[in-house]
């Protein structure tokens, strides 16, 4: 029993060895770059013993990784549109070596782009292996195992590198045609807002001399307005006292003079009749011979009245009316912004002036005598005489 005992204790301190040993971890401090690129949608896919164990996503650029000690890890390097890489890390070491521990291993992968016309077999194995080297008594790269596909390697980043070359220098030339685009677009913007800047202002600077020549001519055709109207009140208060001086000076009018009213002349009287005597008539019986006596003749009263003068007044004739002569002058006036027709009527010494002026933006106006009138007052005064 008592050896027994003894054989059992022992075989638990060598479970409890190996249990302990196997929990140890080794420690990796890696970093990834991609050339060209960045760490974003990057990834490392950890397989332990041929299953992927986890996935790491974030913090590539320096990430630390505990390693079981007597396992097989594969870390795969993935971005899309680069080249896959893959580092293998054989963690089994001596009992006696893992009592000590182990320095962390430090690597560095980088990513670069996949061409189509170079050819990558070579990367579907491992680039690089780790392993415990027992005359360092640490882990290391495995040397036999990189000589053996360095100048695969070697001749793959050749090809890389010219690609990478060709595309900077093509990168160079683009930032070149790009830098001369945007310098050619800058200056041509420059001279747009230059060539704006100074149409502005021309039509700032003809604007202005549009609204002076406009005051201008208002100015002008108020002043010829207020001259005409002082010329025909002037003209108005001559002939005002021209006529109250004739007025004056005329002698009083003559009275109509009576006109005898001229009748027809009265018919003449009838003849008078004439009436037979009785006794004349009227045969006598027992004489022999016959005895003729004169007729008598009477008169009777004339029933016309005889004519008398009168004194009347006869109509004078109709004078005829002679009506005034208008004097017609139209005058038509173009200028850039508006056209303009003067219509100029004189009558017994009376002028009136009519204006249409139609301007460039549509607007139309009428004027009589320098006073705003309506379209019908012009169409039916100023239009009226042309007819």
């Amino acid at each position: 029993m008592p050896h027994a005992s003894k054989l059992l204790l022992l075989l638990c301190g060598v479970l409890l060895t190996s249990m302990a040993f196997a929990q140890r971890a080794f420690t990796i401090t890696g970093r990834v770059k991609v050339e060209g690129g960045g760490l974003e949608n990057t990834k490392v896919v950890v397989y332990k013993n041929g299953e992927k164990d986890r996935v790491l996503t974030s913090g590539l650029g320096k990430f630390n990784l505990d390693l079981m000690l007597n396992a097989n890890y594969v870390l795969s390097f993935e971005k899309d549109g680069f080249v896959t890489k893959k580092l293998v890390f054989d963690t089994k070491v001596p009992a006696d070596a893992a009592a000590n521990g182990f320095s962390p291993f430090e690597f560095a992968v980088s990513l670069f782009k996949q061409y189509d016309d170079i050819n990558i077999v070579v990367f579907n194995q491992p680039v690089g292996m780790i392993r415990y080297e027992a005359s360092v008594d640490d882990f290391d790269y495995d040397t036999d195992y990189t000589k053996s596909i360095q100048s695969q390697l070697q001749t793959v980043m050749e090809q890389v590198e010219q690609k990478q070359a060709e595309e900077q220098q093509q990168a160079r030339e683009q930032e070149k045609q790009a830098a001369e685009a945007a310098k050619a677009k800058a200056q041509a913007e420059a001279e747009a807002k230059k060539a704006a800047e100074a149409a502005k202002k021309e039509e700032a600077k003809r604007k202005a001399a549009e609204e002076a020549e406009a005051e201008r001519l208002a100015a002008a055709e108020r002043k010829a307005e207020a001259e005409r109207k002082a010329a025909e009140a002037r003209k108005a208060e001559e002939d005002r006292k021209a006529a109250a001086a004739a007025a004056r000076s005329a002698p009083p009018p003559k009275p109509a003079a009576a006109v005898m009213s001229r009748e027809e002349p009265p018919p003449p009287p009838p003849l008078p009749r004439v009436t037979r005597n009785a006794l004349a008539a009227r045969v006598v019986e027992g004489e022999d011979g016959r005895r003729t006596q004169n007729p008598v003749a009477g008169e009777e009263p004339s029933p016309v009245r005889p004519a008398q003068a009168q004194l009347g007044s006869e109509d004078r004739p109709e004078e005829p009316v002679h009506l005034a002569e208008v004097v017609r002058e139209e005058e038509l006036i173009v200028e850039p912004n508006k056209v303009m027709t003067v219509i100029r009527l004189e009558r017994e010494g009376v002028s009136t002036e009519f204006k249409r002026i139609v301007h460039k933006w549509g607007g139309v106006f009428y004027f009589k005598n320098g006073d705003s009138c309506t379209r019908e007052v012009y169409e039916s005064e100023a239009l009226a005489t042309a007819e």
